[in-house]
């Protein structure tokens, strides 16, 4: 009579053992690997779900373990519960792999170069420390757009210690002294920020939003091509991206705290938005025409993006 799987029995280190024996025995393994590649995922995704699928990867490695072959079990395991979590998180993630790591790199090149060099980089020295060209840079920033994605349930830092939600950081219609205060600060920062830009940059930023020009218009004042230009202004996004991430450090409610007699929330400012405030925050999308937004979903900070791994 042929066995079912539930009542085979499988041979684990000499040890005849049934399959339900053999996942609560190693199920620490599961909850191990879960919790070392939670570390790096954002807060939205569950740690349970993570359990579930390297569960799956346990039952996998029971099945096509052979023992005779004198490898650990726990060494085969971990490896199959690792590889059944990140097939199950990549099915999550519409970003092809390749894009994926190729946006991580351009970001971490720009950070190395802006810290080493105390500057902005140009193209050039960003194309040289990839190995590309500079036509081959442009495309590679052109299809890195649209991978950073943000979540409203991502947990934002406070200098006090305490974490809220991007959503509770929404735009409140009521007004007080406290949010002219911040608006103040924010338009400051903003534009602190825009004249730190290179040149180009800066004059692409200026003509776009302040003044409204198309990107066609701009390349006659810039004497480029418009695809320059757009180039132009994606890097120059991501700069000024980099510039206020202190300013967002201070976002969020400071509870308990002693020395405040009500809950603090950081709100946007109170008259309209700018195109670039809205464009930095990642709410503009398209490109090339100023009444469709602006492409700027770039890569940008770690938790904004997708599931990371």
């Amino acid at each position: 009579m042929k066995l079912s799987r539930s009542s085979r029995r499988y041979v684990i280190g000499g040890v005849e053992l049934s399959r339900e024996e053999i996942v609560h025995k190693y199920l620490h393994l599961v909850k191990y690997v879960a919790g070392r590649i939670s570390v790096n995922l954002p807060p939205n995704v569950e740690i349970n779900d993570l359990i579930n699928d390297g569960i799956l990867g346990l039952i996998d490695a029971i099945e096509k373990y052979d023992d005779a072959r004198g490898v650990k079990f726990e060494t085969y395991a971990i490896t199959r519960i690792n590889g059944a979590i990140l097939d199950a998180l990549r099915s999550l993630d519409w970003v092809p792999r390749a894009v994926r790591q190729r946006a991580r790199e351009l970001e971490r090149v720009y950070q190395e170069l802006e810290t080493t060099n105390g500057r902005a980089p140009t193209d050039e020295e960003v194309a040289a420390r990839m190995g590309l060209s500079v036509k081959e840079l442009d495309q590679l920033v052109q299809r890195v757009r649209g991978t950073a994605v943000l979540s409203l349930e991502e947990f934002l830092p406070n200098e006090k210690g305490y974490e809220i939600p991007l959503v509770d950081t929404l735009r409140d219609d009521d007004n007080d002294v406290m949010s002219e205060v911040e608006s103040r600060e924010v338009r400051s920062e903003l534009v602190h920020a825009v004249e730190s830009l290179p040149p180009q940059e800066r004059t692409v930023i200026q003509l776009y939003y302040f003044e409204g020009q198309t990107l066609k218009e701009i390349k006659g004042a810039l004497g480029v091509s418009e695809s320059r230009v757009s180039q132009i202004h994606a890097q120059a996004v991501i700069h000024l991206r980099q510039r206020l991430r202190e300013l967002r450090d201070d976002l969020g409610y400071r509870e308990d705290d002693p020395t405040v007699k009500q809950k603090y929330l950081r709100k946007p400012p109170v008259i309209p938005d700018t195109k670039v405030e809205r464009t930095l925050r990642g709410e503009v999308s398209g490109h090339g025409d100023p009444t469709r937004g602006s492409a700027t979903r770039l890569p940008g900070r770690a938790a904004e993006r997708g599931p990371g791994y």
